[in-house]
């Protein structure tokens, strides 16, 4: 709230062409004072504020910017903002512009949700516990105040990730422990009973799509930990790209841009399982498809939603030729295509194509 007042008494005080020291001297306080005031780092005393909108023939709230505070659009604003941010790579400016939004806005638990999903992004495999106490404060506080039961869900989501990353297993639970129980019988699954037409159309078209992605994050999951050998996470691997194939038939929108991101590590992933397993034809075969959703996608990964919202929170500014070409073509595993014409064109393409985020 200081901002708004800083920036509305100075604003008011060089309307009526006024110094600080004029203005110190009307209210009997110091020069110093006012100078806080201006800045931001001190509020008048309570029982002077309305003297203060009396003289300048303004109410309270209009001083303190009370209308903008409790507004939507500059709170949407921050949020289409820090999404933005991080559909870029650009995480650091994420985190900072949500901790500028919060003092603002701290009530607004949205904000609070960004900024977790920002520092969760920004703990990768190099600095796993960069932000790990940030983590845990704002999350366990966001849970102990917020009171929108869908936005504390995705806090406890990020949550529960995140601690299972750590290894924090036990907090992790205490955490699951609180979540709904029953996965059946909920309105989710039970709403497109009760509506037609186009409302049961989209309903029903949210819904696949969310229940998609978590069947692909608990079977992704269960294949890569579920010690089997390189022919049977193949197996797995490829009837969930079938199954997100069929859902996409109904749900995608005419861009694909999520499909493609997916799609690109998955096919590179199981690329990389049939090196493993010697088969070079279908190796090629597959590095050939991630290189296909690479090049579709590079038009829009930079773009966003008309809502602002990201694809994807990326822990890097590179975009997704880049990663493909540095983090997965260049890895040992392919050496046994490496020398095949189709695989260097494949690799060069992604190479040449390689740039940072905007």
């Amino acid at each position: 709230m200081a901002i708004y007042f800083s920036e509305k008494f100075k604003n008011l005080r060089k309307a009526k062409d006024l110094t600080q020291d004029q203005i110190a001297d009307i209210f009997h306080v110091s020069p110093q004072a006012v100078s806080r005031w201006e800045t931001g780092a001190n509020y008048p005393d309570i029982e002077i504020l309305p003297h203060i909108a009396g003289f300048f023939k303004v109410t309270v709230d209009e001083l303190l910017g009370t209308a903008l505070i409790l507004g939507e659009e500059k709170a949407k604003e921050y949020e289409r903002d820090i999404r933005n941010l991080m559909n870029s790579g650009k995480l650091d400016d994420a985190i900072d512009l949500a901790h500028k939004a919060i003092k603002e806005y701290p009530l607004r638990y949205t904000l609070q949700a960004l900024l977790i999903q920002a520092l969760c992004a920004a703990c990768t495999e190099e600095s796993p516990e960069k932000h790990k106490e940030e983590i845990i404060a704002v999350g366990e506080r966001a849970m102990k105040y917020c009171t929108d039961q869908d936005k504390c869900l995705w806090i406890k989501w990020q949550l529960i990730r995140q601690y299972a990353k750590w290894g924090m297993k036990a907090e992790a639970k205490t955490i699951v422990d609180t979540l709904p129980k029953e996965a059946y019988y909920t309105q989710e699954l039970t709403m497109g009973y009760a509506l037609e037409g186009e409302p049961w159309r989209e309903h029903q078209r949210w819904r696949i799509t969310r229940f998609t992605i978590m069947l692909r994050d608990l079977i992704g999951k269960y294949v890569h930990e579920g010690g089997f050998d390189a022919p049977q996470k193949i197996k797995w691997l490829k009837a969930i790209m079938q199954f997100e194939r069929l859902s996409d038939e109904i749900t995608v929108d005419d861009d694909g841009v999520v499909n493609h991101i997916v799609s690109a590590f998955e096919n590179v992933d199981i690329a990389e399982l049939y090196c493993e397993a010697g088969d070079a034809e279908n190796a090629l075969r597959y590095v050939e498809e991630a290189v296909r959703d690479a090049m579709h996608h590079i038009e829009v990964m930079d773009k966003t939603t008309d809502e602002g919202y990201n694809y994807y929170a990326w822990a890097t500014q590179r975009n997704l030729c880049w990663i493909l070409w540095e983090d997965h073509l260049s890895k040992p595993q392919f050496d046994l295509i490496r020398d095949d014409a189709k695989f260097i064109e494949c690799f060069e393409l992604m190479k040449a194509n390689s740039n940072e985020l905007k």
